[in-house]
């Protein structure tokens, strides 16, 4: 019988590498895998063709190690494929990792042995990802899929403007300068929206998400009816008004994650969900960004979810 076979799609930036090399023998020997192929990225390949070598060369799971940007790449390439992600969390924000079990409430992530045994175990669990078609500025589209969120307005602008070396330091709390940036030379947008083939609406807002899951750093879970597996898509429009604005946000947000909490129809924050959404910004382009990287900037997106189309290897409930 032939041994099943691993690949782990590795940053080296974010990934001790030596370390890594160091655990995977026994690792292997423990749930009878032979040798690792290891694919390392780079600047100019960050994932996607690494995914594609080790889909080819008929590995048994693909293990994304690194920060959210490789782990949506990865996850992209394997989906429909049933090839099972396995995932080595080490970003910012570990978005899918999160919403997978591997990061707590508390930011506590999975250390590296632990994460490979979840990656080289055998409880799995079949995932939705999100894909959207955006339209830039010049007329052309594009198409993306990602894990479990993207938006236009303050979040993206809050990661264009965040300091690199700030945030390796200090983590996701580096986001607070780049919001601070964002709102100094931006402010809200206009724009319609339509859920599922329904009427068009208008509305004025600061930041628009759409997610396939919602559960953020922080213990936050920003769409609190949204599921990674209901094949739905959801989506919540932010709108501050006044001094106090943000305050009302905020507040709107933590209700939303408390029982038996109702908010009114309208308000600072309002929440959706659907099979699709189509959102067009009427004044003008926004960043755009998909599991806390930026892609640029949009002047309107198509989003919906692909259901069941990733398999992922996930951590053995306790």
């Amino acid at each position: 019988m032939t041994a099943k076979r691993a690949a782990i799609v590795a940053n080296p930036v974010k990934i001790d590498m030596a370390q890594l090399r160091r655990l995977l023998p026994a690792m292997e020997r423990a749930h009878g895998y032979a040798d690792t192929l290891i694919l390392e990225t780079t600047a100019d390949s960050p994932g996607t063709e690494q995914t594609a070598e080790a889909i080819d060369a008929g590995v048994d799971v693909v293990i994304a190690a690194g920060g959210d940007g490789t782990v949506r790449l990865v996850a992209d390439k394997l989906a429909h494929s049933d090839v099972p992600i396995g995932i080595i969390p080490a970003g910012t924000g570990n978005l899918l990792a999160r919403n997978l079990g591997l990061v707590d409430r508390f930011n506590r992530i999975f250390d590296l042995e632990d994460a490979l045994e979840v990656a080289f175990g055998n409880r799995e669990r079949r995932i939705d990802l999100g894909e959207v078609d955006v339209e830039r500025p010049d007329g052309e589209h594009e198409r993306f899929r990602f894990s479990i969120i993207a938006g236009v307005g303050i979040d993206a602008g809050m990661i264009e403007h965040t300091d690199e070396e700030l945030k390796a330091k200090i983590g996701w709390l580096a986001y607070g300068g780049g919001i601070a940036r964002w709102l100094v030379g931006s402010g809200a947008f206009s724009a319609r929206y339509k859920i599922s083939g329904g009427r068009t609406w208008g509305t004025r807002a600061s930041s628009i998400m759409i997610g396939n899951s919602g559960s953020l750093p922080g213990g936050l879970n920003l769409l609190p009816d949204a599921a990674i597996d209901d094949g739905l898509i959801d989506m919540v429009i932010m709108r501050p008004r006044g001094p106090l604005g943000w305050s009302m946000v905020a507040a709107g947000v933590i209700a939303r994650n408390l029982p038996n909490v109702k908010l009114p129809a309208h308000g600072a924050v309002n929440y959706f969900q659907g099979e699709e959404i189509l959102l067009r910004l009427d004044g003008g382009p926004q960043h755009f960004e998909l599991d806390g990287d930026t892609e640029g900037e949009v002047v309107a997106l198509r989003a919906h979810t692909l259901e069941g189309a990733l398999v992922a290897r996930v951590p053995v409930t306790r």
